[in-house]
C-alpha cells in the first residue's frame, strides 16, 4: 500500500475558488452605485420638509451670539476713577510687554521699544469716555480742569472728527512740561510759553501775536505749535448756544454768566464741545483766524496713524464673522496671532513640546502696530462708538461691531 494513501490526504483544507469580478459585484445591492466623498458642508433641506424651519434657523444662527440683554457702554478699570487718572491709565496700558520669544533681532526690537517710548502721553477724548461713565459729568470734569490749569484739550484739524474723537485728545499740564523740559527748547522761551498757556486756560490755539516770531519758530520747530487757519472755525458764540442762552441766564440767582459756571457754563448746563466765553477769547480766536497757532505735542501725528491703524484692524477681524461679532475671548486671540503666551494653555503645551511655530514677530500686533494691546485699542473702540459690548448666555462677553 502506497504511503501517501492515508487520511490526512483526504481531510487536507482545500482553498475554495476564487469568484469572478461579476459575482462579487453582484453579491451586494449597493456594489453598483457611484461612490461619493462624504462632505463637510450640510445640505439645506428641500422647501416641502416638515423640519424645514428647524434646519435654516441652526443656519442663519449658527455664527449669531445670543446676547443676555445687557450692553456695556463703558469699562471699569479700578485705576481710572476720574478724568486724571484715566488719561493715565490709558498712556501706561497703551502698549503690551515685549515678550521674551519675540522672533526679533536687535534692530528691530530697538525699533519698537524707541517708537513706545516716543509716543506722547495724551489720551483721546473717546478713551476717556469709555473708561468712566455719565459723559455729561465727565465733560464737565474736564471743563473745570481746564480752567484749574491741570488739562490742556488738543484739536487736531483735519484729522478725524467729533464722533470718533480722533480729532480731541487730552495731556495733563505735568506731562505738558516734562515734554517741554525734555525738548530743545530755551529755558526762557519754555517760561513765555507756559505763561501764555496759563491765561488761556481753555484755548485750544493762541495767537502768533502773543509769542515773539523767534518763540514761535522754535516752539514750531520742536511741534508744540501747528499753523492752523482754520482753528476756531467751529467755535460758536457763548450767548448764541441754546444750553446757554440770555434766558437761562437772568433766570440764575444772580443774573450773571457766572452763576451758571462762568467758563464752564457750557459744559455744566449739557453741553459738549467748544465756545468763546470772554472778551479775551473773543480777541484770541479773531487773531488765531487771521493767522493762529493750534497747540500740538511732539510725535502726534504717529500716534494718530496708530490709533486709526488700531481700529481699522479690529473692526476687520469682526468683519471675518457673518453678524460683525466674535466672542471676547476669540477675538483677543485673533489680535495677538494665537502665539505662544504665558497662561496655562500655553505653559501646559511648551512643556509637552507642541508649539504654535508661530512667532510674534511674524504677527500684525508686533509687526505693524508695535505691540498695542488688545485691551487699549478695544476700549478706544467702545468710547468712539465703534463697537459695543453685550453678554452672552454662553460664551461671557461679547464684541459687535456698530454700523
Amino acid at each position: 500500500m502506497p504511503l501517501y494513501v492515508t487520511a490526512a490526504h483526504s481531510s487536507r483544507v482545500k482553498k475554495p475558488a476564487k469568484r469572478p469580478a461579476s459575482s462579487l459585484s453582484s453579491s451586494s445591492p449597493f456594489a453598483n452605485l457611484p461612490r461619493t466623498k462624504p462632505s463637510h458642508r450640510k445640505a439645506r433641506p428641500d422647501t416641502g420638509a416638515i423640519d424645514d424651519d428647524l434646519d435654516v434657523g441652526e443656519d442663519d444662527e449658527g455664527d449669531r451670539l445670543i446676547p443676555s440683554g445687557t450692553v456695556l457702554s463703558t469699562v471699569s478699570i479700578e485705576r481710572a476713577k476720574d478724568v486724571l487718572t484715566a488719561v493715565q491709565y490709558a498712556r501706561a496700558s497703551m502698549f503690551a510687554a515685549l515678550p521674551e520669544r519675540a522672533g526679533m533681532n536687535s534692530v528691530r526690537i530697538a525699533a519698537v521699544l524707541n517708537f513706545q517710548r516716543n509716543m506722547p502721553a495724551i489720551a483721546s477724548l473717546a478713551h476717556v469716555h469709555a473708561l468712566i461713565a455719565a459723559s455729561s459729568k465727565t465733560e464737565r470734569e474736564i471743563a473745570a480742569l481746564q480752567t484749574a490749569g491741570k488739562l490742556r484739550k488738543i484739536k487736531v484739524t483735519g484729522r478725524g472728527n467729533d464722533i470718533s474723537g480722533l480729532s480731541e485728545v487730552l495731556i495733563t499740564m505735568d506731562d505738558l512740561q516734562a515734554l517741554l523740559e525734555r525738548s530743545d527748547v530755551a529755558p526762557d522761551v519754555r517760561a513765555d510759553f507756559c505763561h501764555v498757556l496759563r491765561r488761556y486756560p481753555r484755548a485750544a490755539s493762541i495767537s502768533s501775536q502773543e509769542l515773539p516770531a523767534s518763540h514761535v519758530t522754535t516752539l514750531t520747530r520742536n511741534g508744540f505749535l501747528v499753523s492752523s487757519s482754520l482753528t476756531g472755525s467751529r467755535n460758536l458764540s457763548l450767548a448764541g448756544s441754546s444750553l446757554v442762552s440770555m434766558p437761562k441766564i437772568s433766570r440764575a440767582a444772580s443774573g450773571s454768566s457766572g452763576a451758571v459756571g462762568g467758563d464752564a457754563a457750557f459744559e455744566n448746563l449739557g453741553g459738549v464741545g467748544a465756545a468763546r466765553r470772554s472778551n479775551s477769547s473773543l480777541h484770541l480766536t479773531r487773531d488765531s483766524q487771521e493767522g493762529g497757532l493750534a497747540l500740538s505735542v511732539p510725535n502726534i501725528g504717529p500716534f494718530l496713524r496708530l490709533l486709526h491703524s488700531g481700529r481699522v484692524r479690529l473692526l476687520q477681524l469682526l468683519g471675518k464673522s457673518k453678524y460683525k461679532e466674535a466672542p471676547l475671548y476669540l477675538l483677543r486671540e485673533w489680535w495677538d496671532g494665537a502665539v505662544d503666551s504665558e497662561d496655562r494653555v500655553s505653559i501646559a503645551k511648551q512643556i509637552r513640546g507642541e508649539f504654535s511655530n508661530v512667532m510674534p514677530a511674524k504677527t500684525k500686533k508686533w509687526k505693524d502696530l508695535y505691540g498695542l494691546n488688545f485691551d487699549w485699542i478695544l476700549e478706544e473702540c467702545l468710547g468712539a462708538g465703534l463697537i459695543e459690548l453685550f453678554e452672552t448666555r454662553s460664551v461671557g462677553l461679547g464684541v459687535r461691531a456698530v454700523t
